[in-house]
């Protein structure tokens, strides 16, 4: 099981596992149109699925081993992709942190060809030098021009940062959300004064984990820009 591989046999995982790549659409609450796909990944080995999040919160103990695992996975992400719609792409600031990572990940964001926007994740820890780090990628992808999306808004155990929500294109709410007010619908005022602001700053809202019809209903009517869930399944393509 991956929580008792060690260095030797990450390397291994590294180079040998099969990687495959899921693109899931996020649909526009207007039309029900195509927006763009986030893709996600699943590593295999020996004929076995293993965690994506498990691997990646175990290599956060192992910079050098994550930088080259995210480099192989990001371009087969890349090379798989033949659609002409937004391409949302998650990135672990711990991989894009020091100079040789920024310069590599400038020139393959630089010449990649796709209208990408990086999705900024938070699967390591929540203590100061992890959120510094991740404040520092966020403004790195800013001064490019490098659009990003702020995922996992309002998550159990995420953090929440303004500097975050004002340098990201794309507010991504955590399907956590939805849970939620299916328990205390007090909390649709909430997310109606979140939805306000973020049109207030001209960005744009996605809510993720719509399953059912009734999740599809309440995201039209409350007023996010895009959707993303199971229940557009049959709309998702794997590479």
């Amino acid at each position: 099981m991956i929580h008792f591989m060690n260095y030797i046999e990450f390397k291994y995982l590294i180079k040998n596992a099969q990687y495959e790549t899921k693109y899931e659409p996020l649909i526009s609450t207007k039309d029900d149109s195509i927006y763009g796909y986030e893709a996600l990944s699943k590593f295999e080995i020996n004929q076995e699925t293993i965690s994506t999040e498990e691997i990646f919160r175990k290599l956060h103990h192992n910079n050098t081993l994550f930088f080259e695992l995210e480099k192989r996975n990001k371009q087969l992400q890349i090379n798989n992709f033949f659609d002409n719609k937004k391409l949302f792409l998650n990135f672990d600031a711990d991989i894009v942190n020091s100079f040789e990572q920024k310069s590599y990940w400038e020139q393959f964001l630089k010449n990649c060809n796709k209208d990408i926007v990086v999705e900024i994740t938070e699967n390591g820890s929540d203590d100061e030098t992890s959120m510094q780090i991740i404040h520092n990628f966020s403004l790195w992808l800013k001064n490019r021009g490098i659009e990003s999306a702020l995922d996992d808004f309002a998550k159990e155990g995420s953090m929440f940062s303004f500097f975050l929500m004002d340098k990201s294109k794309y507010i991504k709410v955590d399907k956590s959300f939805l849970k939620q007010i299916k328990k205390n619908p007090n909390y649709i005022e909430y997310i109606k004064g979140i939805l306000k602001t973020i049109k207030l700053n001209k960005q744009f809202s996605i809510i993720e984990g719509i399953e059912l019809k009734e999740d599809y209903l309440f995201a039209k009517e409350i007023g996010f820009d895009y959707m993303q869930g199971y229940f557009f399944n049959n709309l998702v393509i794997i590479k």
